[in-house]
Order: C-alpha cells, then sequence, then structure tokens
C-alpha cells in the first residue's frame, strides 16, 4: 500500500521572529477577550479611588450644613430674576452637587448597599426636588414670565416653593442623621 503524499512546508529561520510574535499577539488578544467577558459588570462598576463612605458623609454634610444654608440665603434674600449671572451660578451649583451626590449614591449602593440619603426613596426625592429647582431657575434665565394677579412678572413665589420643598427633605434627612447618632 502506497503512503499518502503529504507536503512539509519548512519555514525560513527569518520568519521565526514574525511567527512567534504573532502567535504571542494572538494569545495575548485571546486571553484580553476571556478576562472581559469573564468580568461581566466588574468593569461597569469602577469607581474613582477617592470615593470612600466617609467622604460620601461629608460631602452630604456639607450639602445639608453649607449648601442648603447658602441656597436659602440666595432664594430667601438675592434672588433677582433680572441677573442672569445669579441664576446660572445656582444652577451651576445644584447640578454639581446633584453630579457628586449621584456619583455617591452609585458607589454606595454598589459597596455598602445603602443610599447617600436615607433610603431609596428619599434619595430620588431629594434628587428629584434638585432638579425641579434648577429646572424652575433654568426657564426664569431662559425668559419665562411668571404672571401674578396683578399681571407682573414674579417667580419668586414658584422658586421659593421649589425650595423649600427641597429644605424639608433636607431637612427630614438631617433629622433622621441626628438620630441615629444619637443611638450609636
Amino acid at each position: 500500500m502506497k503512503t499518502p503524499y503529504r507536503k512539509t512546508t519548512h519555514l525560513h529561520p527569518s520568519t521565526l521572529p514574525n511567527l512567534r510574535r504573532k502567535v504571542t499577539q494572538a494569545l495575548s488578544a485571546a486571553m484580553t477577550l476571556g478576562i472581559l467577558l469573564s468580568s461581566g459588570n466588574a468593569a461597569a462598576n469602577a469607581h474613582p479611588s477617592y470615593l470612600t463612605e466617609s467622604y460620601c458623609d461629608g460631602l452630604v454634610e456639607q450639602f445639608v450644613d453649607s449648601g442648603m444654608r447658602s441656597l436659602g440665603k440666595y432664594v430667601n434674600e438675592n434672588f433677582k430674576p433680572e441677573y442672569k449671572g445669579g441664576i446660572r451660578n445656582t444652577i451651576n451649583f445644584l447640578k454639581q452637587r446633584s453630579e457628586w451626590l449621584s456619583e455617591c449614591d452609585a458607589y454606595l449602593k454598589d459597596t455598602a448597599s445603602v443610599h447617600v440619603f436615607h433610603d431609596e426613596k428619599n434619595t430620588k426625592d431629594i434628587f428629584a426636588a434638585i432638579d425641579a429647582l434648577a429646572k424652575e431657575l433654568q426657564l426664569v434665565r431662559e425668559g419665562v414670565e411668571y404672571p401674578d394677579e396683578s399681571g407682573a412678572n414674579n417667580p419668586h413665589p414658584f422658586i421659593k416653593s421649589r425650595y423649600e420643598t427641597l429644605a424639608e427633605l433636607m431637612d427630614q434627612h438631617h433629622t433622621r442623621i441626628l438620630m441615629k447618632k444619637q443611638f450609636q
């Protein structure tokens, strides 16, 4: 019986380094893909290294204390619809704090299974109140008129109402924190 003919391929010695490089690259790519597929959501839940429970607690405390005090002074004493710069600054303040607090909320949910404010409902309510105040201020900034009984533009009651909703929610949170500290 005749043996089948096999063609053998001989590699020139100069092609071996290129072949080794290509094999190494292919293996590296396969391993990387395997790691990515096996890690699943681990990469999606990566958080910046500066996020800690104490950082988030301090951020909440700062917003509850000096942030709300400053916001209250602006709404109750310094809010003037004709001054667009002050309104813009306040909107930016609210958006920035909302982003920071949201980042902390995501971190705390992933690491400690808690929320930045008392519980999920309160956290959602507070974020909604921050967003509602920022949106109302943006409408004033864009020139939307709020006519009162006499027909004059008066956005003060609307802005004050949005602020008071936020202040009430923050006060409830602050009371819970004080009670929690009392019983620790």
